[in-house]
C-alpha cells in the first residue's frame, strides 16, 4: 500500500513539472540560443562598414540588437542569436571591392553565404531554429 502512495506522489510531481514546462515554455527555462560566427572577406585592404545582429543575453527574449563597426578584412565576430530570431551580417565596401559573407553555426557548419558584385553591399541572413 505504501508503494502505491509513493508511485501516486511521483506521478503528481511529474505531471506538475510537465504542466510547468508547457505553461512557461522550455526555451524560457533553458535560454535556448545559437552560437554563430559572422565572417566577411574580400580582396581589398580598406576598412569596410559592417553591421550585424546579436542578442546580448541568451536568457532574455528581447529583440536582437544591431551593431555597426568599421573592420579590416578578413573580419569575424562570434555572437549569440536566440532561437527563432534572424542572424544577419551586412558589409559595404569603401571602394570597388567584391565582398563575401558567411554565417557559421558553432564555427563550423555554414548556415548562409553570399558574394556581392564589386562595389555592392553583401548580406547574409538565416532565421535560427526554435
Amino acid at each position: 500500500m505504501k508503494t502505491l502512495a509513493v508511485i501516486a506522489a511521483l506521478v503528481l510531481v511529474g505531471a506538475g513539472f510537465v504542466f510547468t514546462v508547457n505553461r512557461i515554455g522550455w526555451s524560457e527555462i533553458s535560454g535556448k540560443a545559437w552560437a554563430v560566427t559572422y565572417e566577411v572577406t574580400g580582396q581589398g585592404n580598406a576598412p569596410v562598414k559592417i553591421s550585424y545582429v546579436e542578442n546580448p543575453d541568451r536568457y532574455e527574449r528581447d529583440a536582437p540588437q544591431t551593431t555597426s563597426v568599421a573592420g579590416a578584412l578578413p573580419w569575424s565576430a562570434e555572437v549569440v542569436i536566440n532561437s527563432g530570431q534572424q542572424a544577419e551580417v551586412t558589409a559595404t565596401p569603401a571602394g570597388n571591392e567584391a565582398l563575401s559573407c558567411r554565417i557559421l553555426l558553432d564555427g563550423e557548419r555554414v548556415w548562409a553565404s553570399a558574394t556581392a558584385a564589386p562595389g555592392q553591399a553583401v548580406t547574409c541572413t538565416k532565421v535560427t531554429d526554435e
